[in-house]
């Protein structure tokens, strides 16, 4: 049976701990062992293969059928190739997007689940993140630069397999309005709040 939802985490090995602290947000989860979770490490420029290796072994502890891949989506740029390629991978009816150094808010695979559930249709859905300084992103319900980020986004895997991130900081955007596009406009904006960027503390 395919995951109902997959996470796409792109990593550089650079935060080696704050990708396992992703990774365990995950798992610690209610209903974590019905999603599939994708690490798609970057492996431009790569010269010495240690802190994947590592990673990969640490990753296999999970023991579920979460998947590591690499790609090499030429000169670094902060995970958005290989975001699209993830999303490319992914088995799940919804994708959704994290980074190695944020982890999912308390209950975050319930809201999803329980938003898509109530959605009569497939859409984007674009919830909201905790930054690290502490301000809610999205605060208004339009689709412009600052007010949107790339753990807001939950994608029809259909709509999230042709999404393009933008090659540059601000891609979360650009994906965003691909996927509003795509959609013809019709996009979801949920106020539960999903993911928390660089935590202080554990919250689960």
């Amino acid at each position: 049976m395919s995951a109902w939802l997959s996470i796409v985490i792109p990593t550089a090995g650079s935060r080696p701990d704050g990708l396992l602290r992703t990774l365990d947000s995950i798992h610690f989860q209610s209903g974590a062992a019905a999603i599939e979770v994708l690490v798609v490490a970057d492996t431009n420029a790569l010269d010495d293969r240690g802190h994947f290796d590592l990673l990969r072994a640490a990753y296999a502890r999970y023991g579920r059928a979460w998947r590591w891949l690499e790609h090499d989506g030429g000169l670094h740029c902060y995970g958005q190739p290989q975001r699209s390629f993830g999303a490319r991978q992914a088995s799940g009816e919804w994708v959704a997007f994290s980074q190695d150094d944020n982890i999912l808010a308390p209950h975050a695979l319930s809201s999803i689940w329980l938003a898509v559930c109530q959605e009569p249709r497939p859409r984007p859905l674009f919830f909201r993140t905790l930054t690290f300084w502490g301000e809610l992103v999205w605060r208004e319900r339009t689709l412009e630069l600052g007010n949107i980020d790339a753990d807001c986004l939950v994608l029809p895997r259909e709509v999230a397999a042709q999404v393009t991130w933008g090659l540059r900081y601000e891609g979360d955007f650009d994906a965003a309005s691909d996927a509003a596009r795509l959609s013809g406009g019709d996009v979801g904006w949920r106020e539960e709040t999903i993911a928390i960027a660089r935590p202080e503390s554990v919250w689960w």
